[in-house]
């Protein structure tokens, strides 16, 4: 980061941890710079007005001076707690995957506006009521699409035909045929296998055009971890809090 003088941008809090006696290092993701690591100085005191904006969760505006590794936080102020979230350990423990993500996944001062934008929508919806679970499922299609592993959804992965598709090959990558079928993938329902493609193609501004069955969306959730383990290959803190939540 190269630019002189203050900054002010919007962001959204991913971590924070305790720095010093007063301090804490706080990292925020935004839309025009990034993933940026500040130091906000006294921000554990209980006067500190710096402090309600350096929680995690939470949408804000910060006001900071640019450094090389650790910028210096100047003054935050909170654009939206997500109060519903954090009133619900449920809700909470999804927000907690999708910061997770973003966290470990982008890389410092490296912007990407549809990550910002994607995270600033799941935070909305889990806020506004929405599904958790088909936010949820949403958001994992948009985790195989980012990291460059997104699923087949138009044709078999083997042969290529566009009819009879009868499941999913979880190594493949996507649909297979009734004729392309092996021992190993998964033989489904039309509905699921008409969820599966739904969820794959569906944008998350168009969350409003699905509806999916409460069975379809469990057996998603399973079929979509199972491709985020077998492409991505990490691991998420949070994801046993949401398996517990859904039985699985």
């Amino acid at each position: 980061m190269t630019i002189s003088g203050e900054v002010s941008v919007e962001g959204i809090v991913l971590k924070n941890k305790a720095y010093k006696e007063n301090d804490m290092l706080v990292w925020i993701y935004t839309k025009d710079y990034g993933k940026i690591a500040l130091i906000a100085r006294g921000a554990k005191k209980l006067k500190s007005k710096n402090a309600p904006a350096c929680q995690t969760i939470t949408l804000g505006d910060y006001t900071f001076i640019p450094r090389i590794g650790l910028s210096t936080l100047i003054k935050a102020s909170s654009c939206d707690y997500f109060r519903h979230i954090k009133e619900d350990i449920e809700l909470e423990s999804y927000a907690s995957y999708f910061i997770e993500f973003i966290y470990k996944f982008t890389k410092d001062n490296d912007p990407d506006e549809l990550s910002y934008k994607n995270l600033f929508l799941v935070l909305k919806y889990l806020d506004a009521g929405y599904d958790p679970k088909l936010v949820y499922l949403l958001f994992n299609a948009y985790i195989m699409e980012i990291t460059g592993s997104a699923l087949e959804v138009e044709q078999c992965t083997v042969c290529g035909r566009h009819d009879h598709i009868a499941g999913i090959s979880i190594h493949g990558g996507g649909f297979v045929c009734q004729e392309c079928i092996g021992i190993y993938d998964l033989k489904l329902e039309v509905d699921v296998l008409k969820g599966f493609r739904y969820i794959n193609l569906c944008k998350l501004e168009n969350i409003d055009r699905l509806h999916l069955d409460e069975a379809v969306i469990i057996k998603l959730i399973e079929i979509m971890e199972a491709y985020i383990d077998e492409f991505t290959g990490m691991t998420f803190q949070s994801r046993k809090f949401i398996r517990q939540f859904n039985g699985l």
